[in-house]
């Protein structure tokens, strides 16, 4: 029998900021083991943050998770979150990196490092979805999976706690496939499965 550990590793990434937790929460809920994918979340936290956020949804999904350390490896079903106060990047050999450079739009983690350098990784980004949040993060790294061939999906804005996130994604590339409020998590599942 195959498992996940005989897959290919593949990515998916999800990025949010402010009205994107309760999201996050019901994305979990979702997920069942196996997982084909290692999953990274990037929500935009205060450096002063001091919950973990694998504890904080231990009670939504049964599938593995932590907040991964500077050159840890990434592993198919998993599920990651960036700390606080550090930008979370995808290496080309599989592994985190963590990076303190300047906050990006007044954030570390910055969404658009993770998308970035996930797209310049190698590793197969399988979908890039992004949500409610009161910054343009996050639109330039779906805006480069995006040209790079990878599935790339976004919150509809007119339904988004904060909607600049997700107008910004889609200013700069119109291309991104648009995901409603009317069935959302099930198209998420759809997406995932």
């Amino acid at each position: 029998m195959k498992t996940a550990d005989d897959e290919p590793l593949s990515l998916v990434l999800i990025g949010g900021s402010s009205g994107s937790f309760v999201i996050f929460e019901e994305i979990l809920k979702l997920l069942t083991n196996p997982l084909s994918f290692a999953l990274v979340f990037i929500l935009h936290r205060g450096k002063s943050s001091s919950s973990a956020l694998p504890e904080l949804f231990k009670t939504k999904t049964r599938v593995y998770m932590k907040e991964p350390y500077h050159l840890d490896p990434i592993k198919a079903n998993s599920i990651y979150f960036a700390f606080p106060d550090y930008h979370l990047l995808i290496g080309p050999d599989q592994r985190f990196y963590y990076d303190l450079s300047e906050k990006d739009f007044f954030s570390r983690p910055s969404i658009d490092s993770t998308f970035i350098s996930a797209a310049v990784s190698g590793i197969p980004v399988k979908a890039a979805m992004l949500f409610s949040g009161s910054s343009a993060d996050g639109a330039s790294g779906m805006r480069v999976l995006a040209q790079k061939g990878y599935p790339t999906y976004v919150q509809n804005p007119d339904f988004a706690e904060s909607p600049r996130m997700p107008q910004e994604a889609i200013r700069q590339y119109d291309q991104h496939a648009i995901l409603n409020e009317a069935n959302l998590f099930q198209a998420i599942k759809n997406i995932l499965y």
